[in-house]
C-alpha cells in the first residue's frame, strides 16, 4: 500500500472569441486546491481508512473525537460517544 501524495494538477485556462465567456476563463486562472491523502485510524479497535483533505471522516464511519483523534462507528457506540 502506498501512501505518497497525488500529484498536483494545474488547470489551464480556455481562451475563447466571444466575449460572454471571458468571466468563465478568468475564473479557472485560480490557484489550483491542493489535496493531501492522510490515514486515520480508530484509537481503540485500530480500523483505518484513507480520506483526502476535504472528506468528511463521518461519511467513512470515523467519529472525531478531538484534534487527531478517531473512533470508528461501532467503538464510538460502545464508548458512548455516537
Amino acid at each position: 500500500m502506498s501512501t505518497s501524495r497525488p500529484a498536483a494538477v494545474h488547470v489551464g485556462s480556455c481562451s475563447s472569441s466571444s466575449g460572454s465567456d471571458s468571466d468563465v476563463s478568468a475564473t479557472m486562472d485560480s490557484t489550483p486546491v491542493i489535496v493531501s491523502v492522510e490515514t486515520i485510524r480508530c484509537m481503540r479497535c485500530a480500523a483505518s481508512i484513507e480520506v483526502t483533505s476535504t472528506d468528511d471522516p463521518s461519511i467513512y464511519g470515523m467519529v472525531r473525537i478531538s484534534t487527531n483523534l478517531y473512533y470508528c462507528d461501532r467503538c464510538a457506540k460502545k464508548t458512548g460517544f455516537k
